[in-house]
């Protein structure tokens, strides 16, 4: 349907948009900045419809079979996936699943339903038919109509589905929808005023949902992994379930109200309303003896009768406003308000709305403070990471949960340096960091109730990487519909690590940070551009990222291309994308095995997926202290080939040290494929050559040739600078060096800041360790120094042939510590280097080629297909 038909079919059903009642418009260039809904789950592109009135905003997704929300919440055509009270806009809904999904609308329909409403209302009706297939696999003959009716001055949407059975047998159908509500969502039931409530205190948003004319409704969730809680609600209709069985020409219909609020005791007030169930007002005031306490959890609690044997119940939880105040309207009963806050203790008292003041006053303990400001070692302000542990008996704050954006558990990430917090009285340790090209600041402090601990330190940036910028190449956040981590407070961790190069690289759409830089005032510290991680399927193999791409906002995947289940035609069209522009296209997290010549994983050789070498300049590595892992002998289950799946494909970078062998040159990187913001993202990251060291004026086409040519460190943290020198020539990682003579000096520097340690630099030729060049504090004391600078030798190489020298060091029995969390920091410092060829025989066969690989497969089963001619990356075809 063409747009022109599409917005006169609209205008049957909406007022104008000068109008001041509800309205139905259409999501345009024109109209989607002041119109379309905000907050962290916004996912409205333009097309899709917009039903608006003084309370709330909603949108349906325009229905078209490609239309997908992101990676995880798909097929939403017709369904609800955006909706915010307006005066507190923050959408944090997934998707509401009119039917409980499993259906694709196709197109609009007219208007099926009753419609008593006055003339300010607006209602939209879509149709569609079933996707979803029964056990016998025989398409289920069903027919959904839903409809959407928006009232002016309502707080809700009238939501109407009918289901219809089109075939020739009898159906059983679920009456039922389907809520994707992510990340810290909770979930409940009031039976008595039948309403099914998801709730994110964090991001003060709650949806509920209350059905019409069935009995009460009844939830059933289930959990995707630890992250993604999916539920069902359905309207009561028998004991045990909601399923009805349509005869043919048979219709099932059913109608509810779903609403928006702060908080889930606001929801409770709007279904009470619904129910004529008359309310009285409550109120809370809180205060630590001097000033109002802000974003106070108020835990509204229902108390039974005296001499009644029934149970407290919580009804629902909001935060206070800046004012400490919390007001709500609840049925008249007695009720226990319970209050916690960071830094102050809890407190529980009676609050009667039957009778007398409905107000409550409470003064809570007075908190403590931190107060930070950090800086570099010339006094400028810089972002930084500083985090708070509890000592002895004090626990640590958690200031918010993994998706925020400042504090993040017991982290505060700062733009410029400086902080202010609340948190309980006690003793703690205190860790200020900028990345591991500055040293940290530590130390700690006790701190008594309302006084402040100050938090100063000037960071120096004592490891000297000129000529080379840091990078992560592969993060996420919400908008690609796998995690709920807001992302600015993805971007805000970049900065706090001093990582300079970060494009953005969400699942299934192009995107940009650019706003969330001008945000925090810090375009100069990043250099970014838009990209994005094309996620198919098989997992975990048909992921890939590329940038620079062109970004078109508002549009399905963001202008970019779709997924394919030949990862070979998928990584073509990414490649191919926006004409064929330059680009990057890095292979995440691969099994190589299946990836080289074992596509279906049987452990016999085949051709894999072995063509997609053609269209990839870089391939992920990562973890890189595996290269230190002995080589395991062929057969062995443990020698480092995978079998499939997330866990279990191998021992990468040893796979990758093969595939050199084999005659393939595609960059190695490591990216932490960070989804949350609790240390997500700086501990993996490359250094990659640039002609500039500021990421102002860095270039992203520049440093997307230096990223194919091989230009590149990879590092948990420490900083590794190779340089090979052969006559008067000389080569870094990636290069190509002759040398007739075999023989090549090394130049290795190793440097670290005060908070890493490394004590070992091993050379790899060809994939191997090798016994004589393996440098460690024993049987090298004087070659290594407790740093920055720690290690700084000219190294002479002899070789027999040809070789490709892989040079990496790291710190034996030692860990990243607790700059990096918990699990993170549990992991050996470890730095490798691209490999340098080595040829040392010209073109001795007179065939134009140098340097010759050797084939040696380094005692891994890496299944090879016989005669196999490597295929080589897109865009650089002169190292070939």
């Amino acid at each position: 349907m063409n747009l022109t038909r599409l917005l006169t079919l609209l205008l049957v059903y909406c007022f104008s948009i000068h109008s001041p009642a509800a309205e139905l418009v259409v999501l345009s260039p024109a109209n989607y900045d002041t119109l379309a809904p905000r907050g962290k789950e916004a996912d409205a592109i333009y097309g899709d419809y917009l039903l608006k009135n003084d309370r709330i905003a909603i949108v349906v997704a325009a229905p078209d079979e490609q239309r997908d929300a992101n990676l995880t919440v798909r097929n939403v055509g017709g369904s609800l996936i955006d909706m915010t009270a307006l005066d507190q806009q923050s959408d944090q809904l997934s998707c509401l699943y009119p039917g409980g999904g499993g259906f694709r609308f196709e197109r609009q329909a007219d208007w099926p339903y009753e419609w008593s409403a006055p003339a300010s209302a607006a209602k939209i009706a879509l149709q569609g038919r079933a996707i979803s297939l029964e056990a016998n696999q025989r398409a289920r003959p069903l027919r959904i109509v839903v409809g959407y009716e928006l009232r002016d001055g309502e707080p809700f949407v009238r939501l109407h589905t009918t289901i219809s059975n089109t075939g020739d047998g009898e159906v059983d159908v679920n009456v039922a929808d389907g809520i994707r509500a992510d990340g810290e969502f909770k979930f409940g039931i009031d039976y008595d005023a039948d309403l099914f409530w998801a709730y994110d205190l964090h991001w003060q948003q709650a949806y509920g949902f209350q059905t019409e004319g069935l009995e009460r409704q009844v939830m059933r969730g289930k959990k995707r992994g630890n992250r993604i809680p999916r539920s069902i609600i359905y309207p009561k209709r028998g004991i045990r379930n909601a399923e009805t069985t349509l005869d043919v020409g048979q219709s099932v219909s059913w109608s509810r109200r779903v609403f928006a609020a702060k908080d889930n005791v606001s929801l409770q007030s709007i279904a009470y309303t619904n129910r004529e169930t008359q309310l009285v007002r409550g109120e809370v005031i809180l205060s630590d003896g001097l000033d109002p306490v802000e974003n106070a959890q108020v835990r509204v609690i229902i108390t039974p009768p005296k001499g009644g044997d029934g149970e407290r119940v919580s009804l629902g939880v909001g935060l206070t406003d800046a004012q400490g105040r919390y007001e709500f309207h609840v049925p008249a009963a007695d009720y226990a308000i319970r209050v916690t806050a960071e830094g102050h203790d809890s407190v529980q008292e009676p609050l009667s709305l039957s009778q007398g003041d409905n107000t409550l006053e409470l003064e809570l303990s007075a908190p403590s403070y931190v107060e930070g400001a950090i800086t570099n070692d010339s006094g400028q302000p810089i972002p930084a990471k500083v985090q708070l542990i509890g000592l002895d008996d004090t626990r640590s704050p958690n200031w918010g949960p993994e998706s925020a954006v400042r504090g993040v558990g017991n982290l505060q990430y700062t733009p410029d340096g400086r902080f202010r917090a609340k948190l309980r009285p006690g003793k703690y340790r205190w860790l200020a960091s900028y990345g591991p090209e500055h040293d940290a600041a530590e130390g700690t402090f006790t701190v008594a109730r309302r006084e402040t601990a100050n938090i100063s330190a000037a960071l120096a940036r004592t490891v000297n990487t000129t000529g080379w910028i840091s990078s992560e190449l592969h993060s996420h956040s919400s908008p690609s519909g796998d995690n709920t981590a807001s992302q600015r407070g993805r971007v805000l961790n970049l900065l706090a690590e001093q990582l300079e190069f970060c494009p953005c690289t969400e699942h299934q759409r192009i995107d940009v940070y650019d706003a969330h830089l001008a945000h925090f005032d810090a375009a100069n510290r990043m250099l970014t551009c838009p990209g994005m991680e094309l996620t198919g399927s098989p997992l975990p193999l048909n992921h890939q990222n590329a940038f620079p791409l062109i970004h078109k906002p508002h549009h399905q995947h963001g202008g970019g291309p779709s997924t394919d289940p030949d990862p070979i035609k998928q990584i073509e069209r990414l490649a191919t994308w926006d004409n064929n522009s330059l680009k990057m296209v890095q292979t995440n997290h691969p099994n190589i095995a299946q990836l080289i010549g074992d596509r279906d994983l049987d452990g016999s050789a085949d051709a894999g997926f072995e063509k997609m070498f053609g269209f990839m300049d870089a391939i992920e590595i990562h973890p890189p202290e595996l290269i230190f892992e002995p080589l395991g002998p062929a057969g062995d289950p443990e020698s480092g080939v995978g079998n499939g799946g997330w866990d279990d494909r191998g021992n990468v970078i040893q796979n990758w040290l093969q595939l050199l062998n084999l005659g393939y040159r595609v960059t190695g990187v490591v990216n932490t494929d960070a989804h949350y913001n609790l240390h997500g993202s700086g501990w993996l990251r490359n250094w990659v050559q640039s002609s500039t060291d500021n990421p102002a004026e860095a270039s992203v086409d520049e440093l997307i040739h230096e990223f194919e040519h091989g230009h590149v460190v990879v590092s948990n943290g420490p900083y590794l600078m190779v340089e090979a020198r052969a006559k008067d020539d000389s080569a870094i990682p990636g290069d190509d060096l002759s040398s007739l003579e075999h023989e090549a000096t090394f130049h290795v520097v190793v440097r670290c800041p005060n908070w890493i340690e490394v004590n070992r630099v091993q050379f790899f030729i060809n994939g191997r360790p090798s016994d004589e060049h393996n440098y460690t504090v024993r049987s090298h004391g004087d070659w290594f120094n407790e740093g920055p600078e720690v290690f700084d030798q000219e190294i002479k190489l002899r070789l027999d042939g040809d070789a490709h020298v892989v040079v990496a060091c790291c710190g034996e029995g030692r860990q990243l510590g607790v700059i990096y969390g918990e699990k993170f920091g549990a992991v050996m410092p470890t730095a490798v280097a691209n490999p340098i060829f080595i040829d040392t025989d010209g073109d001795a066969d007179g065939d134009g080629v140098r340097f010759e690989h050797n084939g040696d497969g380094l005692g891994l089963p890496l299944p090879v297909a016989q005669g196999l001619v490597p295929s080589h990356g897109h865009g650089h075809p002169n190292h070939w």
